[in-house]
């Protein structure tokens, strides 16, 4: 049997405003491994021809013979995996859709599929598996809350790991907090599961063994529940850069609420946990009381991010505009408040509501949603919103987030970030410092960024300032160079979408 595993093109990553998409130079890469289809392939029986295809970095081959085509799909995937799925569907292809959207919104997919997986595929993949081989698949399975500890390992051995920078391990899911804006606890839930610190080693031992040597621990809070971090940081620390093993560098999420706890900062720094991501979002208590993210109110956010850094942990943050609270003034406030963060990679996006949460029920409730076709049943994208905001105009909104994320990202305000990073960080214990001498996952799209980065003025004057600060702090150079990649990945991201903003903003009111 020939099954075709397809991750769409992300839609949210062929706008400007996210730092993560496919680069599209000479080739296509991509910042971060889809684990989510190498996750589903570890179901299926050893005598199923898997094909496995990554759309951010090769094309969909519509030629493909496999009579079953299966498409793992979230919110930001959703509108292409329809596009995908209708043309196998012409084909007479059998089309099963599954994924976060697929399960908050089954009614949106059904038109376009056969089979749709509804929940964690891991409670009904037997049932599924046994009626495949029987050729007798249902049109819905339902699954609940899948037990991590009975995770089988990925199938990295079929995917395109050298078109990669990032392997992905996910060693928890669920969040307790209730972001109203967020769509992680409908689909997730509050209560959190773990993978067992020896599952996470093995999995980590695997990407490591594929070639990655950056591996991110895809949590949605990593460090919600202490007790159990400080024992997988642990363990993490015995494992990275020892017994002959090059140093890996770890990236994952959590709240601010880590710069209360200098024991678990440390411990990430002894792991090589030096990047995480924390939704900052904004310094306005009125938008985060609103928004029910109470995790960052009446907090230093400037200062408590500078103590995370010196630290020993490079933060990306996420910055949110558009709140009922926001008027035109909060793209200004949110620039200043940007450059006051020692944080480089900024993920600007505005506030959309996705189906199933809090906010889309109120949006819905108050006829703020937007009605045009079916974007009600999609979040938008990152340059426009499907919420009629308050105190401004759609269009005003996205012209005002292009806005921001150009005065963010332009040269001499990226090179003071860098500069305030640079001069706070702690630099990673000794034995994570050693540069790595074999071929590893990635090393071709940072050799192309760099190469690509040489050739245009404003990059090169940041790659340039840079490289006189690790000259200077050389024992920041390990924590200095992704970060650099992640900022060209962003910049030439803006520049590629430069000539379709007009037409985008054309149709937005």
């Amino acid at each position: 049997m020939d099954v075709y595993l397809i991750a769409p093109t992300p839609e949210f990553g062929r706008d400007t405003l996210i730092s993560d998409a496919s680069l599209n130079l000479d080739e296509r890469f991509t910042l971060m491994a889809a684990a989510g289809i190498v996750t589903v392939a570890a179901f299926f029986d050893p005598d199923v021809n898997l094909t496995l295809c990554d759309e951010l970095i090769e094309d969909v081959d519509f030629t493909n013979p496999a009579q079953i085509v299966c498409i793992s799909m979230n919110v930001s995937q959703a509108r292409r995996g329809i596009e995908i799925a209708q043309e196998f569907k012409k084909m007479g292809r059998t089309v099963v859709m599954g994924g976060a959207h697929v399960s908050l919104a089954p009614e949106v997919f059904e038109a376009d599929a056969d089979c749709l997986v509804i929940g964690e595929f891991e409670t009904s993949a037997e049932e599924f598996m046994r009626d495949l081989r029987n050729g007798a698949l249902k049109p819905r399975y339902v699954g609940g809350k899948a037990d991590m500890a009975l995770s089988p390992l990925p199938r990295w051995d079929l995917y395109r790991n050298e078109r990669v920078v990032t392997g992905v391990i996910q060693t928890s899911r669920g969040c307790p907090f209730e972001c109203h804006f967020c769509d992680v606890i409908q689909y997730l839930g509050r209560t959190q599961r773990h993978k067992p610190p020896e599952k996470v080693i093995e999995e980590c031992q695997l990407l490591y063994d594929h070639g990655y040597r950056n591996i991110s621990l895809s949590d949605d809070n990593f460090t919600v529940y202490r007790k159990r971090t400080r024992e997988l940081l642990e363990v993490l620390a015995a494992w990275n850069g020892r017994d002959g093993r090059e140093p890996v560098q770890f990236s994952t999420q959590a709240s601010i609420d880590i710069a209360r706890d200098q024991g678990i900062m440390d411990l990430c720094n002894e792991a090589g946990v030096r990047d995480i991501f924390i939704g900052i979002e904004t310094n306005s208590d009125e938008a985060l009381q609103e928004s029910k993210k109470r995790q960052n109110l009446k907090q230093d956010l400037v200062k408590q991010t500078q103590t995370v850094v010196e630290s020993g942990i490079v933060v990306s943050s996420g910055m949110m505009i558009g709140f009922d609270s926001d008027d035109l003034s909060c793209f200004e406030r949110q620039f200043e408040f940007g450059m006051a963060l020692p944080v480089v990679t900024i993920r600007v996006t505005v506030l959309v509501a996705p189906v199933a949460t809090p906010l889309y029920a109120t949006m819905e409730a108050e006829g703020r949603l937007i009605q045009n076709g079916n974007e009600i049943s999609f979040a938008g994208t990152d340059c426009w919103t499907n919420i009629i905001p308050k105190n401004m105009t759609r269009k005003q909104l996205a012209e005002g987030a292009i806005w921001l994320v150009d005065a963010l990202f332009e040269p001499d305000n990226v090179i003071k970030r860098f500069e305030h990073v640079a001069k706070l960080l702690k630099p990673a214990p000794e034995h994570l410092r050693r540069q790595s001498k074999a071929k590893i996952a990635g090393s071709g799209v940072m050799l192309k960024l760099m190469r690509s980065g040489a050739k245009d003025p404003n990059a090169r004057r940041v790659i340039d300032a840079v490289n006189e600060m690790t000259r200077a702090r050389p024992e920041i150079a390990w924590d200095l160079s992704p970060i650099l990649v992640k900022y060209l990945n962003t910049y030439f991201a803006i520049k590629r979408s430069s000539m379709i903003r007009s037409s985008q903003l054309d149709r937005v009111s």
